[in-house]
C-alpha cells in the first residue's frame, strides 16, 4: 500500500537531486523529505510516494 496516489506526469520538484540510480534511461531523484521519489524518464517524469510501514520483503 502506498501513502499517497501514483502520478505518472508531474514537474521535478525544486530541490530535488539526483541520487545517481539507474536502471536503464530511468533516473531516480529524491527530496530532503523522502516522501515520494520521482523517477525521470524520457517521457517526463513520474511520483512514486512511500509505501506504508509494515509493507516490504522480511
Amino acid at each position: 500500500m502506498l501513502n499517497a496516489v501514483y502520478d505518472g506526469d508531474v514537474p521535478m520538484p525544486d530541490g530535488a537531486r539526483d541520487t545517481g540510480y539507474r536502471l536503464g534511461d530511468r533516473r531516480l531523484w529524491l527530496t530532503d523529505d523522502k516522501s515520494t521519489a520521482y523517477v525521470r524518464t524520457p517521457d517526463g517524469v513520474e511520483a512514486w510516494p512511500r509505501v506504508k510501514d509494515g509493507v516490504g520483503c522480511k
